[in-house]
């Protein structure tokens, strides 16, 4: 499971905006969260208030290691577009299945001009991926996805074939 590093620090977490984030705002964020969720600072929770996620020192602490160092950020956000590209589940779900295959292991349906493997739930092409897909990913050779009859994934590993 993939937790948002964005929602345990309160921040936007959309692709739209997220980018927008600059260093002072994840540093804001994180000293916010802190003060929020230490349980020396926080109020008793009463009966009427509506609960929200409560989020542990460690959980902020790692979010905000994660969010301040521009790689490991960029990295978390390519995680974060895999994971609900080819889904319409949330990126928060586990990813139950997750089986990882060579891009030559998919049959290639050339009047489609896609790759498609069946899936163990008995759809014939369960696993789709198109070229835009591969395109999108090739910088870093690998794309996930879900089946389209379950909740089964496939992570598939690819080389640019300017680069074979």
């Amino acid at each position: 499971m993939l937790p948002n590093h964005y929602e345990v620090l309160a921040l936007p977490s959309s692709p739209e905006v997220r980018h927008s984030n600059s260093q002072e705002d994840i540093k804001l964020a994180y000293r916010r969260a802190l003060l929020q969720h230490h349980p020396d600072k926080s109020p008793a929770p009463s009966s009427r208030q509506p609960t929200k996620p409560k989020y542990t020192i460690d959980d902020i602490t790692t979010a905000y290691k994660i969010l301040s160092d521009p790689s490991t950020r960029a990295e978390f956000d390519r995680q974060l577009r895999l994971l609900t590209s080819h889904s319409a589940q949330p990126a928060a779900k586990p990813l139950s299945g997750l089986e990882t295959i060579d891009l030559d292991d998919l049959e290639f349906d050339s009047a489609k001009n896609v790759w498609y493997r069946l899936c163990r739930c008995g759809n014939d092409k369960g696993y789709l991926i198109t070229e835009d897909d591969l395109e999108k990913e090739a910088e870093h050779g690998e794309i996930i996805t879900g089946c389209g009859g379950c909740s089964l994934w496939l992570k598939v590993v690819f080389q640019r074939a300017d680069e074979a």
